[in-house]
């Protein structure tokens, strides 16, 4: 009798929740650009606090290592501070290494474009003539072009009313396009400010967030199904932190390869365009495309035959980066085989653009071990060896 009201309470429940989700699911559909709305509202409400988050996930990385190392220090009195300030000193050397990284590649990929940038109005004032003179020594195209322009008509009354119109009309666009970058520029800075304070918090006070949050799950879930949620929280973290490590292994290997090919076959500015690759290709496999780009920028002021050698160089070195290095790097990492890495990237670019690339990869990695066991235990249940 008693294991009969259990069981008829746990279909009420099941009902229950299943009504509740079909009224919630129904609301939502008929409603959708509120709860859209709603969605981006609480967004841009808990913006500074996901960004916290962000960084302290990526400080916490060379801060556990620099704790580790603290832990194990040796000694009497200086030994004792090192130990007792352990997360102090971590996390300062933590934020050190990352400025010092981001100061480092802003310290040699600026001058450089700078550079070029004065360079480009004589570098096209060069080019412009040489066209020039190209032209006028081809008597058949000169000629062509020279009755081409004689046969235009131009009204230039319509041409500078055009002008005046297009000037006055784009002065106030362009007014209010600065008002709103200023505006989101000053809105970007308060919100990292914030981030990076939240961030701070968080490193220094983890151990107490971690107890804290599994008092909550033990005091409202099943022991059971708290252990289980604590075991898929613990795989994600090992995951992502394994990817974001294996994605700048990855970064250093490709920018390496830049390097020495580069260097060899003496191409300019080897340097900075091997380490702008490097940090672009933290983005997941498209992100050397940016740094390619600006690297084929920097040579073509230089040398435009250079330039044309350093695209097919690109070119081949992305293919063996693609293919080669970057599944096996970063999927190895994450414990993903290849297939599905760039099943994980493909999916995530389609879904949500770049941030679905850097999301998708250790997701479908947790995806993967789960059902990995999941397979496991139910063939183990029925006793079938699958060989």
């Amino acid at each position: 009798m008693c294991s009969k009201m259990i069981l008829d309470k746990k279909s009420i429940y099941k009902i229950a929740g299943l009504l509740v989700f079909a009224i919630t699911f129904y609301f939502c559909v008929n409603n959708f650009d509120a709860v859209l709305g709603v969605l981006s509202y609480c967004y841009t409400l808990l913006l500074p606090f996901i960004l916290g988050g962000c960084i302290a996930f990526i400080l916490n990385i060379p801060m556990n290592y620099f704790s580790n190392k603290f832990s194990r220090v040796q000694g009497n009195k200086l030994g004792s501070l090192v130990r007792k300030g352990n997360k102090i000193f971590s996390l300062i050397l933590s934020f050190v290494l990352v400025l010092g990284v981001i100061i480092l590649v802003l310290a040699l990929v600026i001058p450089q474009i700078a550079e070029t940038a004065k360079r480009l109005p004589t570098t096209f004032e060069n080019a412009s003539v040489i066209v020039k003179s190209w032209i006028e020594n081809v008597d058949w195209l000169s000629n062509d072009i020279i009755n081409k322009i004689n046969v235009i008509e131009i009204d230039w009354n319509s041409v500078f009313n055009e002008i005046k119109s297009s000037v006055f009309n784009g002065a106030g666009s362009m007014i209010s396009s600065t008002i709103g970058v200023a505006t989101s520029f000053l809105n970007g800075v308060v919100n990292f400010s914030l981030g990076l304070v939240f961030s701070i918090y968080l490193l220094l006070d983890k151990e107490n967030l971690s107890k804290q949050c599994k008092k909550i799950l033990y005091a409202f879930l099943p022991k059971e199904k708290v252990v289980s949620i604590l075991e898929i929280a613990s795989l994600a973290n090992k995951t992502f932190s394994n990817f974001l490590t294996g994605q700048c292994v990855e970064a250093v290997i490709l920018g390496f390869l830049f390097f020495v090919t580069m260097s060899i076959l003496h191409f300019p500015y080897a340097m900075v365009v091997s380490v702008f690759i490097a940090c672009t290709a933290l983005i997941p496999v498209f992100g050397a495309f940016i740094g390619g780009g600006l690297g084929f920028f920097l040579i073509v002021m230089d040398n435009p035959t250079k330039a044309l050698l350093f695209l097919v160089l690109f070119l081949v070195l992305q293919q063996i980066e693609g293919n080669l290095i970057y599944p096996r790097v970063v999927g190895n990492s994450v414990g993903l085989p290849s297939m599905w890495v760039l099943v994980a990237i493909t999916l995530g670019g389609k879904l949500m653009g770049l941030t679905g690339m850097l999301i998708f990869i250790p997701l479908c990695s947790v995806a993967y071990v789960l059902f990995r066991k999941a397979v496991n235990n139910k063939l183990y249940k029925k006793k079938i060896i699958v060989e």
